[in-house]
């Protein structure tokens, strides 16, 4: 099962308990106000007494999923007050986790607009909804905050807003058609349709643009008033070279064959029916894993793995040992159906410890990419118990346009680079920035194609505080991106 989707379910099995709470609390109310009714000749309204339990079972379960099922995060996580950014991440990794944050934080809200209006009739009237959308949604946010449960997010706050506007609004279309207000109807259907048009707008141009998206795109930009930059580097005016590239990018199913393979070469047998074996999928990641004899972490877009030997003595890993060669480590390698390129050169990281690699930096030959680094740990006797491939090969795909250097250069100045490196740049304020190197890599992108990107070196007056090292951080290639 997908991490994400069973951590969903574990949190509303949580959350039904506080429900039921809600839910009791509510008929304790009612049954009495019932009694009174019935005592003076009224009518006791049955269908807003079922909308007022339903409305407070739901808000029971929607405290524990908020703010009671949730670890202490510590004040350190902040506000974050920059609105949109978690669909900006969700369109650039474009994987089911990702969406899922704010998609859920709409659904989460739909309950609400459509159990409102219909246990207390004030909140047929929009700006009322509207108002305690956003007004729960804030108080959700503040206590998140203050309880250290969570970050406060201006998404969320718009997410869980329109989430109720949305319930809301299905709620009075079918009143108003119930009650054949034709125009009134209209009104209504107007915020779901747009809603649905806008998603199906965004996933059908995902689907039909040739490239994926890297996740690490820039979204926003940094604040770079008042930095001097220093170019110590040759830029072009010319575009890099083009081209994409491509491997084909794991399934579910090729990649348990992949594992399959890959543990027989070593005398492993995953059996994938035990309950001893952990099998587990996530957006981009399958997992494999009995807990003391192999572990294998697989990603479906690169292709690279990752390899652990847990049946060699922890001891015998870190004894100091002889050096082994090139070739005895390409034929230990081939053994286990690991093909090492040839323009992948051989390093020796640590020799007495075991540690070696095989390293390629976009190397392109005959229209094919060799790329990344094959790392390995090598135990007493050679046996290999660690490691990670992200070594790859990938054939020429399209001659896309490329942006030159220097206007690269000139997107860096501006800000617009690994937006993660963004916040940090910001609290940091470097006031002199030195652009050591610049050089044409590939980062794998959200469909699986390996897209050029510039990487830029970079130096601060925070050299020191680093250990005497600079920084790198990369600027799309691509044009238009």
């Amino acid at each position: 099962m997908h991490d994400f989707i069973g951590l969903i379910f574990y949190m509303f099995r949580r959350a039904v308990p506080p429900a039921l709470i809600g839910l009791a609390a509510g008929a304790a109310l009612l049954v009495p106000l019932k009694r009174k009714r019935l005592r003076e000749g009224a009518r006791f309204p049955r269908g807003q007494a079922a909308a007022i339990l339903l409305l407070l079972c739901y808000l029971g379960g929607l405290a524990a999923v908020t703010l009671m099922n949730r670890m202490e995060s510590g004040m350190g996580m902040g506000i974050q007050l920059r609105p949109f950014l978690a669909f900006w991440e969700a369109w650039n990794a474009f994987t089911l986790q990702v969406w899922l944050n704010p998609l859920l934080n709409i659904a989460m809200f739909l309950p609400l607009g459509v159990l409102l209006p219909l246990a207390v009739k004030r909140f047929q009237r929009w700006y009322w909804m509207l108002a305690a959308g956003a007004g729960i949604s804030l108080v959700i946010e503040g206590l998140q905050h203050f309880l250290s449960r969570g970050q406060a997010d201006v998404d969320d706050l718009i997410c869980n807003t329109l989430g109720a506007m949305l319930g809301y609004c299905l709620v009075m279309l079918f009143l108003s058609l119930k009650r054949k207000r034709w125009k009134c109807a209209g009104a209504y259907a107007a915020l779901p349709v747009l809603s649905i048009a806008a998603l199906a707008g965004v996933f059908l141009a995902y689907h039909f643009q040739p490239y994926g998206n890297l996740a690490d795109a820039p979204i926003y930009a940094a604040n770079t008033k008042g930095v001097e930059w220093v170019q110590e580097c040759a830029l072009s005016e010319e575009p890099g070279p083009s081209g994409v590239y491509w491997a084909e990018p794991f399934t579910k199913e090729s990649c348990d064959a992949f594992a399959a393979e890959f543990l027989g070469q070593l005398g492993v047998e995953i059996n994938f029916e035990s309950p001893d074996v952990d099998v587990n999928y996530y957006d981009n990641i399958a997992a494999y894993t009995d807990h003391s004899t192999y572990s294998l972490w697989v990603n479906y877009k690169d292709r690279s793995y990752h390899y652990t030997d847990d049946r060699v003595d922890r001891d015998l890993r870190h004894i100091e040992k002889d050096g082994t060669s090139e070739s005895e480590l390409r034929s230990a390698l081939e053994e286990l159906g690991i093909d090492v390129p040839g323009a992948a050169r051989f390093i020796v990281v640590n020799r007495e410890k075991g540690r070696y690699a095989f390293q390629a930096e976009s190397v392109v030959e005959d229209g094919m990419l060799t790329d990344g680094k094959l790392t390995c740990r090598v135990a007493e006797d050679g046996i290999l118990f660690r490691i990670d491939n992200a070594l790859s090969v990938s054939a020429l795909q399209g001659n896309a346009t490329v942006i030159s250097p220097l206007e690269a250069y000139h997107r860096l100045c501006a800000g617009r680079f690994f937006w993660r490196d963004v916040p940090m740049f910001d609290i940091l304020s470097p006031k002199r920035v030195r652009v050591v190197a610049c050089n044409l890599e590939y980062l794998t992108d959200s469909k699986g194609f390996r897209q050029p990107v510039y990487m830029f070196t970079l130096s601060d007056d925070r050299d020191a505080e680093r250990g005497g090292s600079g920084w790198s951080t990369f600027v799309p290639a691509l044009s238009g991106t």
